[in-house]
């Protein structure tokens, strides 16, 4: 690169190419390991997927297999399994030869989830708002 100076005198100016690239291959290697170190850390950070749940006729092939009710009862948890059951369905069930025990527990999972999203609900912060009349709006 050629600079010109007072005089009519010509300074060249010699850019040292080596240390530009030097300076912007160690920044592409920085960025490109500050991006390999996030994707790391978002897969890393990432939570796989439940279980799906479990059907009845899921419940009555174990049964059927011998699981113990306590297993089964386990694995209803684990996979966050809410039965709504019928009166039919209980009398089917029965009749497949699961225990009055396991019945329960199924029947019971509806009233279970049912009063955790209760407790959600009543933990989530309450947000109300008033225009200065003395009457709020929003949730009581």
């Amino acid at each position: 690169m050629a600079a010109t100076l007072a005089g009519d005198k010509t300074v060249v100016v010699v850019c040292n190419h080596l240390k530009i690239r030097y300076v912007v291959n160690c920044m592409v290697r920085a960025f490109s390991v500050t991006l390999l170190v996030l994707f790391v850390m978002g897969c890393a950070t990432h939570k796989p997927a439940p279980p799906p749940p479990l059907t009845q006729a899921d419940v009555i092939s174990m049964v059927k297999m011998s699981v113990p009710d306590d297993e089964i009862m386990r694995r209803i948890d684990e996979t966050g399994t809410v039965f709504r059951l019928s009166s039919e369905d209980v009398v089917r069930l029965r009749n497949e030869g699961l225990s009055d025990r396991l019945v329960s527990f199924m029947l019971d999972t509806y009233a279970r989830a049912a009063a955790a999203e209760q407790r959600r609900r009543d933990e989530q912060p309450r947000s109300s708002f008033s225009f200065g009349f003395g009457t709020s709006f929003g949730h009581h």
